[in-house]
């Protein structure tokens, strides 16, 4: 794609987004503009810090079935470099452009090596401020996207736009109410249900762990003291169904 292609192909993405009235609808036209950048995945995240939980708050993402599980099953938000960076950076930057302490290397190598598995090998972040006031970013990635200097100038420009388009539908829909990822609403679903950790695990197919992880940071965005408290305020709030 030539320069004045890329500008051209940058504002017709705008205006598409600007005329899509759902979430998800913003996702798939971002995603699908994106695609041929050669991003195979992309998300617009929230980051609150790692300690805090295991998620972050995703506004909208399309990533490969199996990522999520596996970024939490494996803790690498403990040492994930790039949403380290992401958190304080101001300007778009490149994966390999994250730096990452050399007493990390180790795991900063298997998490590297889990995003080329996922075909996430590259890539570039995007941060757009503190629109909830935490940090929150644009992240792409795909196994060798375009990420040349006007290629970036182009998904600069459209991310911010597709961010700020998702953000305020965002508020629209989730406004008074605790953000529950699919995954936590399933397990504290199974809870309901009398399922034990172990029990979701199997059924879900996942980790006890990361069952317990996902509870856990449910129990944190609810308020709740203990996981049968976060079942009654899930189902009070009709995030889940029994």
């Amino acid at each position: 794609m030539t320069i004045d292609g890329k500008r051209v192909f940058a504002f017709d993405t705008i205006d598409a987004i600007a005329k899509v009235t759902s979430l998800p609808d913003v996702g798939a036209v971002f995603a699908g503009a994106m695609a041929k950048l050669g991003f195979a995945a992309l998300g617009i995240n929230y980051l609150p810090p790692a300690e805090d939980g295991a998620d972050p708050v995703v506004v909208t993402e399309s990533a490969p079935e199996g990522f999520r599980d596996c970024y939490i099953h494996e803790r690498f938000y403990l040492f994930d470099h790039i949403a380290a960076r992401a958190r304080t950076a101001r300007e778009p930057f490149r994966f390999n452009e994250a730096p990452y302490h050399p007493a990390h290397a180790r795991e900063h190598e298997r998490f590297m090596q889990a995003l080329r598995s996922y075909g996430m090998g590259q890539g570039a972040i995007v941060p757009v401020g503190r629109p909830a006031h935490i940090p929150g970013c644009v992240w792409l990635s795909g196994e060798s996207p375009e990420l040349d200097d006007d290629a970036m100038q182009s998904l600069h420009l459209v991310a911010l736009f597709a961010a700020s388009k998702a953000h305020a539908l965002y508020r629209r829909q989730n406004e008074n109410e605790p953000v529950l990822t699919a995954r936590e609403r399933e397990v504290l679903a199974w809870a309901a249900q009398g399922k034990s950790s172990w029990e979701i695990g199997r059924i879900l197919n996942i980790a006890k762990r990361t069952v317990d992880e996902h509870t856990q940071i449910a129990m944190r965005k609810l308020g709740a003291v203990n996981k049968t408290q976060a079942v009654a305020l899930a189902l009070v709030k009709q995030l889940i169904e029994i």
